[in-house]
């Protein structure tokens, strides 16, 4: 009987080693602030992160086409955009993971997070 109590109560101390461990697998990222007054224009901000960072492989040939005149169109009827989900619009997504991680700053992925968050207009 004590035997079964013992391998119980090891058994609930691996699961909570297991679940407290996961916690470190977290990495924790400072979140730039865009100030909520701070206007975000697709043409004037967005569109610069892509021509500088994007545009070589998403030039009309790879989508979504991020060049200047095809980019809000690309992105908004091509499913790359969720305003209601923001941080799970593949456009997001992609900048944070595998080789799109290193395309853009921080600052540049926050801000694009920032418009989608505000309604992703055509500005």
């Amino acid at each position: 009987m004590q035997k079964n109590n013992l391998v119980s109560l090891l058994l609930v101390f691996l699961t909570t080693l297991c679940f407290v461990s996961c916690e470190y697998d977290i990495i924790q990222v400072d979140k730039i602030v865009i100030p909520p007054d701070q206007e975000i224009s697709f043409s004037a901000d967005i569109v610069p992160i892509f021509t500088s960072n994007c545009i070589n492989c998403h030039d009309g040939g790879i989508n979504p086409d991020l060049r200047a005149s095809n980019a809000f169109n690309a992105l908004t009827n091509g499913g790359y955009i969720n305003v209601d989900l923001p941080g799970s619009s593949e456009l997001y997504t992609q900048l944070q993971s595998g080789s799109h991680s290193t395309r853009a700053s921080a600052t540049e992925k926050q801000l694009i997070l920032e418009w989608i968050t505000r309604g992703a207009n055509d500005n």
